[in-house]
């Protein structure tokens, strides 16, 4: 495994020196991170956070805790400034955007952005890149009213295992992502062997905790949700930490400062980003709309 890892570092790095196409910076390289937990995210990267993320990866997969990722290139068009829905593969282990026509990819009307849910797909995010709308977001507060139209019964979440396997009920609330805020190197002191790898690795995405909304049924709202970037509070790491525990908390304050991507995230009351799908299954007309707003 880890001469595998070595050789997909070395490949990234190949790829993001020589790339000739960008994401807004001909420097910027498009990687998908894939975890066995659940998680997976779509993230462009500068040469200097390939490596620390590559240099993660491998950490993690030559570790004791369970947990195993892959990091895949992507052609730069899957990463784009504009609002994109991510939806899981059958896998269940990897989310792809929906960026042809054919695809029923987001609209966005002003600061409204609708979607369609596709029947058996779980959806997994709704998030930017848009330079208006990252960046420096520390003294933020992220709004959203949500309104859900159609004749679906219900949502259901994939699984996420652990404690918490039904996973219920299906719920969106904020999500954003700061690879500046993270690096490789060894765990701070008194950091317990199973947060391994390093709190940097995690640190990079950020779901708001508590602040949520259960999707309950196929009409509802509009209900409005907002959270707080400036309140740590109300934020939890990749791995359940809290924004207030002093080994993330330096990173909460950074990421917020440097955010690459925010919006919503698909899942349950566990598991943030499992993605969630209208039942019956057989659904095909289930709208979601986002009106979403930063206010100071």
């Amino acid at each position: 495994m880890r001469s595998l890892v070595l050789a997909l570092v070395a490949s990234l790095a190949l790829i993001a020196a020589t790339s000739s196409r960008a994401v807004g910076d001909t420097s910027l390289t498009v990687v998908r991170l894939s975890c066995n937990d659940g998680h997976s995210v779509t993230i462009a990267v500068d040469l200097a956070m390939l490596a620390n993320l590559a240099a993660d990866v491998q950490a993690i997969n030559s570790g004791i805790t369970g947990l195993s990722c892959t990091l895949d290139t992507l052609d730069p068009s899957t990463e784009t400034t504009a609002w994109t829905v991510y939806d899981y593969n059958p896998s269940g282990q990897a989310i792809a955007p929906r960026n042809s026509p054919n695809s029923l990819p987001a609209t966005t009307s002003g600061s409204t952005t609708t979607f369609q849910f596709k029947p058996d797909v779980y959806t997994a995010l709704l998030t930017t890149t848009d330079p208006s709308l990252t960046g420096d977001l520390s003294t933020k507060t992220l709004k959203d009213i949500i309104t859900l139209s159609g004749d679906a019964i219900s949502f259901m979440t994939q699984h996420g295992g652990g404690n918490c396997a039904d996973n219920v009920p299906a719920t969106v609330r904020f999500y954003f992502r700061s690879p500046s805020a993270s690096g490789p190197g060894d765990p701070p002191p008194g950091q317990p062997v199973d947060r391994l790898p390093p709190a940097g690795f995690y640190t990079q995405f950020w779901w708001s905790n508590p602040v949520s909304l259960h999707l309950l049924t196929g009409k509802q709202g509009p209900n409005l949700i907002a959270a707080n970037m400036f309140d740590p509070t109300e934020w939890s790491d990749w791995d359940g930490k809290p924004a207030t525990d002093p080994l993330v908390a330096a990173a909460f304050t950074k990421a917020t400062q440097n955010v690459q991507a925010v919006g919503l995230s698909f899942g349950g009351d566990c598991f943030f980003e499992t993605g969630v799908t209208p039942t019956p299954d057989t659904f095909t007309s289930e709208q979601f709309s986002s009106t979403f707003t930063e206010d100071t």
